[in-house]
């Protein structure tokens, strides 16, 4: 008993100290501190298992991510997760505290027989981040977000990614960059989390993958289409989350063949209301301007042509106002508008169907683009499945977030 309090004792220390590194854990000594993986401590749960709150006896708190065991690959999922976490260290990247891989012998029923199962529980310990995921906030309308906080999130998300793509010996790609996957501390600083679909990279390569797994609306075009990983999958997904940051809400409020220029518009009207209204306000033109700039920046991360799409490094700069956006991003819709009306009005009106009720800018500048190329030599639509999935399951949920991850085969 006292080999065992003592041992807790140690990993208490290790836990709680911030210069340690992430260690092994006990099953056990997580079973106690989130109270046997009570509902009562349950903080979210996703797709690939459920995270718990754990309490250690200094009153510090935790976050245990316990992975789902029969999950398809979980086992693959949490060695890449691990090893990837293990080399991350950055204000924009939650915190690896620890983790645990034990087996664990189960009785139990099995096709009408009582036998032993062998069960691999995987957990992973990470800082307690108190604001929850960027998702909740964003859900609300994130009424209580002024622009300088908006501005704050948009620039640690960017910096995070920065560091994943260029500050670190081996580049990560994280591949499953959306709002749920961003956490806010007390101060509403962003914290990118949940690396299981990560993958090292070569700065130099191109991946071609057979499966697509990621969550639908923040995946990019080429990936669902033909499966190709690159950096600049990354840069869609935070050109969708600085849009929705932006606009406050999920839905966006583009109608089928706004241009970019009208879009940009109408939200920097918004805002400018919005700050006119606010008590004190002096940086009116100032801020109206950095608006105008991360509404830009995030369009031109969506460009359905991923060579396109630029860098972290040139995210950086831009924000920052050191580089000028040199692209003329209205010219990109109205060019893609002309591909449609080219098209047989069959196509057209599927097209268009499927994007009219609660559509946004973001599926008119991705979509219409993708289906000139679809269309483009009469190319059989079957091959582009993914696609005409993803069109159909977006207007059939009505937004551009679907929560539900996939694994396409």
């Amino acid at each position: 008993m006292y080999g065992e309090s003592s041992k807790h004792d140690n990993l208490e220390c290790i836990l709680q100290d911030q210069s340690s590194k992430p260690s092994a854990v006990s099953l056990n000594f997580l079973k106690e501190i989130t109270n046997n993986f009570s509902d009562e401590r349950v903080l979210g749960k996703g797709g690939s298992g459920v995270v718990y709150k754990g309490v250690l006896q200094s009153g510090e708190i935790i976050a245990v991510k316990r992975l789902e065991p029969s999950m398809a690959g979980s086992q693959s999922l949490f060695q890449n997760e691990v090893d990837h976490l293990m080399r991350l260290q950055h204000p924009n990247i939650v915190r690896f505290r620890g983790y645990c891989h034990e087996t664990v012998w189960l009785y139990t029923e099995f096709e009408g027989q009582k036998v032993f199962a062998e069960i691999s529980e995987m957990l992973l310990c990470f800082e307690y981040v108190p604001k929850g995921s960027l998702d909740v906030h964003l859900s609300g309308g994130s009424s209580e977000f002024d622009w300088h906080t908006r501005y704050k999130i948009i620039e640690g998300i960017c910096n995070g990614l920065h560091y994943l793509h260029d500050q670190i010996d081996k580049s990560i790609l994280h591949l499953d960059l959306k709002p749920a996957n961003i956490l806010l501390d007390k101060n509403l600083a962003p914290k990118i989390t949940d690396f299981g679909l990560s993958r090292q990279f070569d700065q130099h390569q191109t991946i071609s993958s057979p499966n697509r797994v990621g969550t639908l609306g923040y995946m990019a075009p080429e990936r669902i289409d033909e499966g190709i990983i690159t950096p600049k999958s990354d840069i869609f997904s935070l050109g969708v989350i600085i849009m929705e940051i932006i606009t406050g809400h999920r839905h966006y409020p583009g109608v089928s063949g706004t241009s970019s220029e009208d879009f940009i518009e109408l939200e920097l009207k918004k805002w400018r209301n919005t700050l006119e209204k606010a008590q004190g306000y002096t940086n009116l033109e100032m801020d109206c301007e950095q608006i105008k700039r991360c509404i830009q920046i995030g369009l031109i991360c969506v460009n359905p042509e991923w060579t396109e799409r630029p860098t972290t490094t040139k995210i950086i700069k831009m924000l920052q106002g050191l580089e000028s956006l040199d692209r003329n991003i209205s010219d990109e819709v109205e060019s893609s508008a002309d591909q449609v009306s080219q098209m047989d009005s069959k196509s057209t009106a599927i097209a268009l169907g499927l994007l009219k009720k609660e559509s946004c800018l973001l599926k008119i500048h991705y979509v219409l683009g993708y289906w000139s190329k679809l269309k483009e030599g009469n190319q059989n639509l079957g091959k582009h499945r993914f696609l005409l999935q993803w069109l159909v399951t977006a207007y059939m949920e009505s937004c551009c977030t679907l929560k539900t991850e996939l694994l396409w085969r």
